[in-house]
């Protein structure tokens, strides 16, 4: 009786690992609504709107939801703020790698990266 509850058990915690999605691909954004969020960083730093709620929430959702899922990376704190020009940059980096059709690589974190740590909502 032992033997079938423990092959039972084992079955189940077999069954659970293969066929369970992972944690963290369920809450992974699309590429297009990445492109769309990234837009719309672009336009609020164009407007000098990055002190707004707005800003701060597609940040967030860039920062969190794009891309392969990592370690989130600190945002950097400096004296001064960053320059827009800069952050429109970065953002406009993201933007041609999700067009490229490259935003599961390396080179989209590490420009998610950048963006996260140099232009963090003032």
């Amino acid at each position: 009786m032992r033997q079938l509850y423990f092959i039972s058990a084992a079955a189940f915690a077999i069954a659970a690992a293969t066929f369970a999605p992972p944690a963290l691909a369920a809450t992974r954004a699309s590429p297009a609504s990445c492109h769309q969020a990234v837009n719309g960083l672009i336009s609020l730093l164009d407007g000098k709107m990055d002190n707004t709620a707005l800003y701060r929430d597609t940040y967030a959702v860039v920062v969190n939801t794009c891309g392969p899922a990592s370690p989130p990376a600190p945002a950097a704190q400096p004296a001064t703020p960053p320059d827009r020009t800069t952050c429109d940059n970065l953002a406009a980096a993201m933007n041609d790698i999700i067009e490229d059709d490259k935003m599961n690589t390396p080179a989209f974190l590490k420009a998610r990266s950048a963006f996260a740590q140099s232009c963090a909502p003032r």
